[in-house]
């Protein structure tokens, strides 16, 4: 059976991770999907790690990750001639993605009319208003997007995710808008130019607290890391790591107070209100502490949830790739990449039933210019046309 994409054909431009997060989506499906990198190769091939720490732009992680499945083919969009290929790339695509400077992205959004495709355009403030010409890092993006002021413990500096975690955000949010407008084409809807601007995407997103302000009136409170006021919440050490916990309700407390064989507790006026029970952290600790300390995750976890208490376990990237839930399910997936052997990575972020396993297969990214001289052949450029195209430096 074939792949639920196939047939379906997405121009990406400009190698940054974003798009190439978002374009991901399709080619993981069966989509075929052109990547026009820039000539030296783009933003998400330079990103480390590396193995053995060698800068590599066909080895780098976010590169084998995010290009799984792609074509590729640097292009000089700076050119004349390059544009005009690009212009022959996009003819028949279903969807174009880019995430290019404000003034490239302009020449682009013309070449996408031209060829009468939906287009994606990603820039951090769109293309409009007094901002689009800035340029920002992922830090920069989840600074303005409010969600580092919430990721701050009281009277510290806000905190940042994890790299690049904003920016695949974006590039979520950018698959999502391309899935639908894939479908409003082919249910005879006109092409759209869809406009993402990365801190509005964010802003958008789940953690934002603006919409319990615009209710409220009131910033997000500062509760990252461990809660002294409402808890347990945050993570607590045990025996060999540390555990999460989400039991900070009334009916949660209760029941972790049956678990460490003090049902009475809650009563306790220590801890019967919130404003008590937030003067008096350091003596819950005091029957908590030890209950953790000769136990291990796993024990935890069971013991914890056989009375509905809210608590998982803190995993590391190591830890998670032999944990038996994701063994069981294969939330993982290792293929061979040539020139640098087997890589592990995630597997299908949603699974369709009723149809064929292999609708997901992660194929191996291409190395940069890989599919030069096929795509120019099936955009009818003869052979001649090509050499002349490479020798002016606008092709690689």
């Amino acid at each position: 059976m074939e792949q639920p994409l196939a047939g379906t054909r997405i121009v990406e431009v400009g190698g940054a991770l974003a798009a190439a997060a978002a374009t991901k989506a399709f080619s993981d499906f069966g989509a075929d999907v052109i990547a026009v990198e820039p000539l030296a190769g783009g933003q998400v091939r330079r990103l480390p790690p590396f193995p053995g720490d060698r800068p590599d732009i066909n080895a780098g992680a976010f590169h084998l990750s995010t290009n799984t499945g792609k074509q590729s083919i640097p292009l000089d969009l700076e050119s004349p001639s390059g544009r005009e290929v690009l212009g022959r790339l996009l003819q028949g695509a279903d969807l174009a993605v880019t995430e290019l400077s404000p003034d490239a992205t302009r020449r682009i959004l013309l070449l996408a009319e031209a060829a009468g495709v939906s287009i994606i355009t990603i820039t951090p403030h769109g293309l409009t208003g007094p901002y689009a010409d800035r340029r920002e890092t992922d830090t920069s993006i989840f600074a303005w997007s409010t969600r580092m002021h919430t990721h701050s413990q009281p009277g510290r500096a806000p905190l940042r995710y994890a790299p690049h975690l904003a920016t695949m955000q974006v590039g979520s949010t950018a698959a999502a808008a391309g899935f639908a407008s894939i479908w409003a084409t082919q249910h005879g809807q006109p092409r759209r130019e869809i406009e993402i601007a990365g801190i509005e995407a964010i802003s958008g997103n789940v953690d934002s607290f603006f919409l319990q302000w615009s209710f409220m009136g009131a910033e997000a409170p500062r509760t990252a890391g461990r809660s002294k006021a409402a808890y347990p919440a945050g993570n607590y050490r045990c025996k060999d790591g540390w555990v999460m916990f989400a039991a900070a309700g009334d009916r949660f407390f209760g029941r972790l107070c049956e678990a460490l064989g003090q049902p009475d507790l809650p009563k306790d006026p220590r801890f019967a209100t919130p404003l008590a029970k937030a003067e008096h952290f350091d003596d819950f600790m005091a029957h908590l502490g030890p209950w953790l300390e000769t136990r291990t995750r796993h024990e935890v976890v069971t013991e914890l949830q056989a009375f509905g208490v809210m608590v998982s376990p803190t995993l590391t990237a190591a830890e998670v790739l032999t944990d038996v839930q994701a063994t069981a399910r294969g939330t993982f997936v290792t293929f061979d990449q040539p020139g640098v052997g087997a890589i592990t990575i995630p597997g299908p972020p949603f699974r369709l039933r009723g149809g064929d396993d292999d609708a997901w297969q992660a194929r191996p990214a291409p190395r940069l210019g890989e599919h030069t001289v096929a795509l120019l052949d099936g955009a009818g450029y003869s052979r001649d046309e090509q050499i002349a195209l490479f020798r002016a430096g606008v092709t690689g």
